[in-house]
């Protein structure tokens, strides 16, 4: 049972998201108490729990004729349970954003929700890129406006972001466009050319973050390219990671950047 649901939860995104989050902490600010990092990184650990819980109950049956490997799916969990554990995670995640500045609760507020809009309603229809699009850029954001700090290039934040969002988005959904019911963006691109798209819009990205903070630190621009270059090597192996190896490299990579911009910013 207990190891039913740990799966159920999605861990390995969820972890990646939570620990960007808490890596991003000491770059908006080092002296930042100690509290926050159990808040945020709890916080965004619990709320990527939820979305992940809801996603599966949204498509039980769709992953009981594709996915029958999924916890959910294959019963080793049952519908109740799921359920509970999804409101438990979101109730107390928000409780543990109830200790950060209003603007902090409201932002925090705002990616659970885009997660859930994706889950619930936006999945299958031509938009569904877009709570993508808008959560990522939230994060770091979010993350500084709870320590107090604010810089005038994190205004950078929202058009990387949101295209790291999508990059994300296609990667993610490219091993499922063969199922019935897939009408979303990677839907109609087709697995390949999500997966393409994905990784051009993602070195696209790089690059300008080389231009954004190459004037502060050629010594950090040249570890983004490195990066980039990495992840493009990589990426036509990626099946041999598994059915997410896709998805799993563009996600590390883009924490890897991210982390790298907001130390030059």
């Amino acid at each position: 049972m207990l190891r039913a649901a740990f799966r159920a939860v999605h861990p390995f995104p969820s972890i990646v998201v939570a620990l960007l989050t808490v890596a991003l902490i000491p770059l908006a600010d080092r002296d930042a108490p100690l509290r926050l990092y159990p808040l945020l990184g709890g916080a965004m650990l619990l709320f990527q729990f939820t979305i992940g819980l809801v996603n599966d109950l949204v498509d039980l049956e769709e992953d009981r004729r594709t996915k029958p490997w999924k916890p959910l799916a294959r019963g080793a969990i049952t519908v109740r349970h799921v359920q509970w554990l999804a409101v438990g995670c979101g109730v107390l995640g928000l409780t543990l954003t109830a200790a950060l500045p209003l603007a902090a609760v409201v932002i925090a507020i705002c990616g659970l929700s885009t997660g859930l809009a994706y889950d619930l309603w936006l999945k299958e229809t031509p938009l569904s890129w877009l709570p993508y699009s808008l959560a990522l850029p939230l994060l770091p954001i979010w993350v500084y406006v709870a320590t107090g700090e604010w810089r005038p290039l994190l205004w950078w934040a929202f058009p990387l972001g949101a295209a790291l969002g999508l990059a994300l988005h296609l990667s993610n959904e490219a091993p499922d466009v063969g199922r019935a019911g897939v009408k979303g963006l990677p839907g109609r691109l087709g697995p390949a050319w999500s997966r393409r798209l994905a990784l051009t819009m993602f070195i696209g990205v790089a690059l300008t973050v080389v231009l954004v903070v190459l004037p502060s630190s050629g010594a950090l621009a040249l570890v983004v390219v490195s990066v980039a270059l990495a992840t493009a090597t990589a990426a036509p192996w990626s099946s041999h990671l598994g059915r997410d190896g896709h998805f799993g490299l563009l996600a590390v990579g883009a924490a890897a950047i991210t982390v790298l911009f907001f130390l030059g910013a």
